[in-house]
């Protein structure tokens, strides 16, 4: 009888110590509840400063290399050094439906308006000048001038050149001067050109007292040194707009 309350105490006994063992062990094994935790924590820490994914970088093409991708280009053909818009097409500054690149007179009245596929209005030459006899221009060589890289402000070298050809035009009223400025297709390069033409016309109309209808604007050229600015004198009769605007005004430099 002794014997059996002796056996079941040690089984009793025993039994407490395994279970306080078992609830120990999975004591030790419990984690902290997640309940803090965002699951997508992950996620957004690989997308703002991936550690672990390899992104490509990304490519966006341009067709045409006019500055615009071919995803938002409107005009995905435009030929090479053509000034386009910010949706990629063509600059067409009369509005007279034949884009810049092509247009043989670059600004024609409304009332000559439609055009032919030169751009050529269809305004008759006025009765009176019909007769006149041709008047040319006798200033020749007229010195080029170079802009630092990415900068349209005009050196004193620069404005030098510029104060003597003005004095040129002083004392040869029948003639004009085309400002030729270069560019590449960028838009950036196209703007650049742009000011710096626009930087002389303004020295030589307001600084030198040259009439701005004798200035013609011919910004954006693919066949020249982007960084330099020719000049040629014209007859009077030559056509051409001194004021142009800007292709791409966003990105004008001040510098």
């Amino acid at each position: 009888m002794k014997s059996s309350k002796i056996f079941s105490l040690l089984f009793l006994f025993f039994s407490l110590l395994i279970s306080q063992d078992i609830l120990a062990q999975k004591k030790s094994k419990s984690v902290e509840p997640l309940y803090w935790k965002n699951p997508l924590e992950f996620v957004y820490g690989e997308l703002t400063s991936p550690k672990r994914m390899k992104l490509p970088k990304p490519i966006l093409d341009d067709a045409d290399g006019d500055g615009v991708t071919d995803q938002f280009d409107r005009e995905p053909n435009t030929p090479a050094g053509a000034p386009v818009d910010s949706h990629g097409v063509s600059s067409d500054t009369d509005g007279d439906g034949v884009p810049d690149f092509k247009d043989k007179q670059l600004i024609t009245p409304s009332e000559c308006q439609p055009v032919d596929v030169n751009g050529i209005g269809t305004c008759p030459e006025p009765p009176c000048c019909k007769n006149m006899v041709a008047v040319t221009c006798n200033i020749s060589n007229v010195p080029s001038i170079s802009f630092a890289k990415g900068s349209a402000k005009v050196s004193k070298d620069a404005l030098n050149l510029l104060a003597s050809t003005a004095d040129r035009l002083k004392n040869n009223p029948s003639c004009k001067l085309i400002i030729t400025g270069y560019a590449a297709a960028s838009k950036a390069s196209q703007q650049l050109s742009w000011d710096r033409v626009n930087a002389i016309i303004t020295y030589l109309a307001e600084k030198q007292g040259v009439a701005s209808d004798r200035l013609i604007n011919k910004y954006g050229q693919a066949d020249g040194d982007a960084n330099t600015i020719d000049f040629t004198a014209t007859a009077e009769a030559t056509d051409g707009p001194n004021t142009v605007p800007a292709p791409h005004p966003n990105l004008r430099t001040k510098k």
